[in-house]
């Protein structure tokens, strides 16, 4: 049953966040949305789902699950999804510009808050609600950003739905999302249990890797389209939306404390791998890029690292 149920949920899961990013993605063009705001906060959004849910469901009673969730999640974005990208992208340019180091600053601030998780017990409601003002100005720098730079996208999709269309496929995603991470939260429970697992391992490990499948498959999909450049502003945002958005509720709804055990390893990986969102900002400029090979390497680097961060973590 434990397969079935996480099987069943990954379905929900992908299946339900791809009807809601396609209805909002619709209401926002009949909103008269600007097309790069619809991707930095939709599209964005939309790979986030699957982790949103999750969180929200096992918040509660299993917080420890939820904040390894998004602690692996953010960790497999950057070793995997960026990992691969950096293997596959060839010529295809990055655009890492895009992304301000001012843009990163609350991302890093939020990530170093969380070192004061393990001795906090029950008294989260303050750091969650920095956590929500840290994404809020994160967005904000965000849209400044993009104005200064003047960057534009294609975030509004080829084939706009009808207003009540695109509010049902909406609200259906959104509830589809709510059934499914159900399901895929009772399959990674039944594994963690059958395997011995603790909760955080678990969250870090199932649960994150089948949540950041949205992430991974959008990632292909730009390399495909030949729009590599999306790629590292998607991981970027995805990981703000994880941490401080998910992170944020998870310490407004946990009924119980955060198991302190295996805590403190996944804060450390967590940080490493913000840190490396850094380095694009603080070395690449529009004229100059690395060589193919050397992304390569460090793509490799990236993909081993994650792997060697979840070995010794469990």
């Amino acid at each position: 049953m434990a397969s079935l149920h996480l099987l069943l949920g990954l379905a929900g899961l992908l299946i339900g966040s791809d009807i809601a990013v396609r209805g909002s993605i619709s209401l926002a063009s009949h909103w008269g949305w600007p097309s790069w705001v619809t991707g930095l906060l939709l599209l964005a959004l939309g790979t986030s789902l699957p982790e949103l849910f999750v969180c929200i469901v096992s918040a509660p009673q299993y917080p420890g699950l939820a904040a390894g969730n998004i602690f692996g999640s953010n960790a497999f974005n950057v070793g995997v999804v960026l990992g691969i990208t950096l293997v596959l992208k060839g010529h295809a340019r990055l655009n890492v510009q895009s992304v301000r180091l001012a843009t990163l600053m609350p991302l890093l601030v939020c990530t170093l808050f969380t070192f004061l998780l393990p001795d906090m017990g029950l008294g989260l409601y303050w750091l969650s609600v920095l956590m929500l003002i840290g994404y809020l100005i994160m967005v904000l720098l965000s849209i400044a950003g993009h104005k200064e730079l003047q960057v534009h996208d294609d975030a509004a999709p080829a084939t706009i739905l009808p207003v009540s269309m695109a509010l049902a496929a909406t609200l259906f995603g959104f509830l589809m999302l709510a059934f499914a991470s159900r399901w895929f939260l009772d399959g990674a429970l039944e594994f963690a249990d059958r395997f011995g697992w603790k909760e955080g391992f678990a969250g870090f490990i199932i649960t994150a890797v089948g949540t950041s499948a949205p992430e991974l498959f959008t990632s292909i999909r730009a390399l495909r389209l030949g729009h590599a450049g999306a790629v590292f502003g998607n991981v970027v945002g995805s990981n703000a939306f994880n941490l401080m958005v998910a992170g944020g509720l998870v310490g407004l709804m946990a009924e119980v404390e955060v198991p302190k055990e295996g805590l403190r390893p996944q804060l450390w990986v967590n940080l490493g791998f913000m840190l490396v969102l850094l380095v694009p900002a603080l070395v690449t400029t529009r004229r100059r890029e690395m060589s193919i090979r050397a992304y390569k390497i460090l793509g490799l680097i990236l993909m081993a690292a994650y792997f060697v961060a979840a070995w010794a973590i469990q």
